[in-house]
């Protein structure tokens, strides 16, 4: 049986239809391997590539149907791109002096350009308020920064600061140790809340939040001798922990989070700021 013969003289098209720049595809280099041809090429653009072939001098080209590799795609920019042409497939028995490879690049289609969404970095600062059941409110800011992660830090307070020193801290029915002190008619509540924590956007507009830090929320008792006596059954100093949401409308914030101290007494926190993107 006779073996295919096929001379190759490799020549560099660029169909002007279709081309963006003649020097995308160079380095071209063929060999021939009984009855299939590697083509190795350099590409200085991402591209989608195309080989032809002619064997009528260049008078007509066909599309080299028996290939595999960099080639009839989306071919990202690289060197030694190669592809491999059946050429006995695609030619059969004969004896071809000429052969020549046009290589035709064009631009991926729209939708295969990978675009690179630049997500800004944005500051936002809130106003909040923070109830619980068994203390007055309290009112303070956060203030952070977020672009895919970000951080915050937030410091409430109820502005009476009785239970952050207290002369002795009693039980729930206000025994301090064996003795009962006497006290008046007069008590207070103590709330303050120093954290920080970390932001993760999920999408354009929202955002989960988690922060940890120092919490204090206190009942305290005056005695008649004017000190100030924390009901240790009622209040709760230690480790703040919160868990919310952010949601940022167009430059306008939202944050509903909810804090716990020492996982004993609970409150919800709503926030109300603006944010704006970092040059």
């Amino acid at each position: 049986m006779r073996k295919p013969i096929l001379f190759v003289l490799l020549s560099l098209f660029i169909g002007s239809q279709m081309a963006v720049a003649q020097d995308y595809v160079t380095n071209i280099r063929a060999k021939q391997q009984d009855k299939m041809v590697t083509i190795t090429y350099d590409l200085n653009v991402r591209s989608d590539v195309r080989l032809f072939i002619s064997i009528d001098d260049g008078q007509t080209y066909t599309d080299t149907m028996k290939v595999t590799g960099y080639v009839n795609r989306v071919v990202p920019a690289g060197k030694n791109r190669t592809i491999r042409w059946q050429a006995f497939n695609n030619l059969g028995y004969g004896d071809y002096p000429l052969i020549r490879f046009k290589f035709v690049t064009k631009d991926p289609p729209q939708s295969q350009t990978p675009k690179v969404k630049r997500i800004p970095k944005i500051t936002f600062i809130t106003l909040n308020g923070a109830y619980t059941n068994t203390f007055n409110p309290s009112v303070g800011f956060t203030v952070g920064q977020v672009r895919k992660f970000g951080w915050f830090a937030s410091v409430m307070s109820g502005f009476n600061f009785a239970g952050l020193a207290p002369a002795a801290t009693s039980d729930a029915e206000g025994y301090v140790g064996e003795d009962l002190p006497f006290y008046k008619d007069e008590y207070a509540h103590t709330a303050l809340s120093i954290m920080g924590g970390g932001v993760m956007r999920l999408n354009d507009w929202m955002y989960v939040k988690a922060g940890v830090g120092f919490g204090n929320r206190s009942l305290s008792w005056k005695t008649l001798d004017d000190r100030w006596v924390r009901n240790g059954g009622y209040s709760a100093v230690g480790v703040d922990v919160s868990a919310g949401m952010m949601f940022n409308f167009k430059g306008f914030v939202l944050s509903l989070d909810a804090v716990t101290t020492n996982f004993k007494i609970f409150e919800g926190k709503i926030g109300l700021g603006y944010s704006f993107e970092n040059r």
